[in-house]
């Protein structure tokens, strides 16, 4: 199940709430004020830190270059 990432529009609390996507009607609460209407927050993610195939490292994101070619 995805994260989302909310901010309350009335006392600007930004919280996360896992939940399917199927469940976009859900009715999501602000937990410091109880605000039933959050906003969505485009939210920043990070890729993991692997090493590249000659040792050195690597972006982390996508294939490592030379597999699955």
């Amino acid at each position: 199940m995805p994260i989302y990432e909310y901010r309350c529009s009335k006392c600007s609390k930004q919280f996360e709430m896992i939940h399917g996507v199927s469940e976009k009607d859900l009715r999501i609460a602000c937990p410091k004020c109880g605000t039933t209407k959050p906003e969505r927050v485009i939210s920043t993610f990070s890729c993991g830190g692997a090493k590249g195939t000659d040792g050195g490292p690597s972006s982390g994101c996508g294939p490592t270059p030379g597999r699955f070619s």
